[in-house]
């Protein structure tokens, strides 16, 4: 136990040492949200995407992703430097290795959200923009916490399986597809069958979740007044996805890591 509560402390102080931490786990999101309120603010609110209810639960998805990349290239970085296989002397199981790369990820996933809310609603006052309440921003944080699960947990197979080379190439084609794929600035409720594939993996339906809980409007069709997003079909099948994909992250990132510490060990 105190070994692995070591190993989680230098997994902390290691991601913290980096400055891209800060500049895309905390930064980049800030500057998304500022970006796309000022857009909405000088499109006179015909962008509702833009609007904060709808933009901050997309934006806490997909600054997710980038948690994915930090602790993917941590964990390739500890293969290929032998690092892990001094560890494998140690009385550490599988899941104290996996939960040491976790935790910290966590930890800085939960800041991510603090930070999107607290600068989104700032922006909101300047810009004159609608927010949400106190209570759904606590609601949304935790509804979000298993997609953090998910990238955590991509993450660690994806730095398992990879070395550090080949490590972010494959976690940007999913920070990418995230952002596509989850409608983070996009209105894929107006967007018919392309919707509906979205509503398979785990990004749409987290972040469709998300604007119920904040009151987020609909991104109008035609003539009809928009709607507010409401807790219906999508939204109740969207959970089905995010307990798939979060259960399937989890088993393989711990089968994919005990499978290198057998090989490492022989």
């Amino acid at each position: 136990m105190r070994t692995a509560r070591a190993f989680i402390k230098r997994n902390i102080l290691e991601i913290l040492r980096d400055p891209l931490q800060y500049i895309f786990c905390l930064g980049f999101p800030v500057v998304m949200i500022v970006l796309f309120q000022v857009i909405n603010k000088f499109t006179q609110g015909h962008t509702p995407v833009f609007d904060a209810p709808s933009l901050i639960p997309g934006i806490i998805m997909f600054s997710f992703t980038f948690v994915m990349l930090s602790v993917a290239l941590l964990t390739s970085k500890d293969r290929t430097t032998a690092f892990l296989v001094r560890l494998y002397t140690s009385p550490m199981r599988t899941v104290d290795f996996v939960l040491g790369y976790t935790v910290p990820c966590l930890v800085i996933g939960v800041g991510q959200e603090i930070v999107c809310i607290a600068f989104g609603w700032i922006i909101s006052l300047i810009v004159g923009g609608t927010y949400f309440s106190f209570g759904a921003a606590l609601l949304l944080m935790l509804e979000m916490l298993p997609m953090l699960l998910i990238c955590i947990s991509l993450g660690v197979l994806i730095g398992s399986a990879l070395n550090d080379k080949a490590a972010p190439g494959i976690t940007s084609v999913i920070i990418s597809a995230a952002g596509i794929l989850g409608g983070a600035w996009m209105p894929l409720d107006t967007m018919g069958g392309f919707e509906t594939f979205c509503r398979v993996l785990p990004f749409y339906p987290s972040v469709y979740i998300g604007r119920v809980i904040t009151g987020a409007v609909h991104t109008p069709t035609g003539a009809e007044p928009p709607t507010v997003y409401a807790f219906d079909s999508v939204a109740a099948l969207g959970f089905i996805p995010i307990a798939v994909f979060l259960a399937a992250g989890a088993v393989l990132a711990v089968v994919a890591f005990r499978h290198n510490m057998k090989s490492d060990k022989k």
